[in-house]
């Protein structure tokens, strides 16, 4: 019989560690769900006013970037930032398909973000998780916990997988 567990991801304190461990195992499922897609199946939507696989692929890790990045560590969105490939993918539907990158890319793209997550995320402890962030949109502060937000992230990740898998079918991959 198969056994499944949860371990905390080395290198990271505990609770945070197995908050990651989620995060790692529903990446895998979306590596899984993409790598080898290629041209229409990947960079073009499935119907009017869908985003595209690839633009979902790199929308994950715009997230992950942004709640890690600018919550998390306090970085100030720039300019430079915000020609990221990844940056405000689903703005455009249409226009990703133009940016021609492939599912390696984004696979990569989003590989690289986690590298980044996993390195501030080695830096807290499991205290950290209760620590409140707070950012401000359209005239509302928002506070959330570290736990809420690597919550968040799991959810959002896995909610867009499902959507991915399903648009797999309707392109035929």
């Amino acid at each position: 019989m198969p056994t499944r567990v949860l371990n905390p991801t080395e290198g990271i304190s505990p609770g945070i560690g197995f908050y990651l461990s989620g995060m790692e195992e529903v990446r895998e499922q979306v590596r899984e769900a993409v790598t080898g897609l290629s041209g229409e199946k990947f960079d073009r939507p499935a119907f009017l006013g869908a985003h595209s696989i690839g633009a979902l692929v790199m929308h994950i890790g715009e997230a992950e970037w942004w709640w890690m990045q600018c919550n998390v560590a306090g970085h100030e969105l720039t300019d430079e930032d915000r020609k990221a490939p990844f940056w405000d993918v689903l703005e455009n539907p249409d226009a990703f398909a133009s940016r021609g990158y492939t599912a390696e890319f984004c696979l990569d793209q989003i590989g690289n973000i986690r590298k980044q997550t996993m390195a501030l995320l080695a830096t807290l402890n499991d205290d950290d998780l209760e620590r409140i962030v707070s950012y401000e949109r359209r005239g509302t502060t928002y506070e959330q916990s570290l736990r809420w937000i690597l919550h968040h992230l799991i959810d959002h990740e896995a909610q867009h997988k499902g959507q991915i898998l399903m648009l797999k079918r309707l392109v035929g991959a």
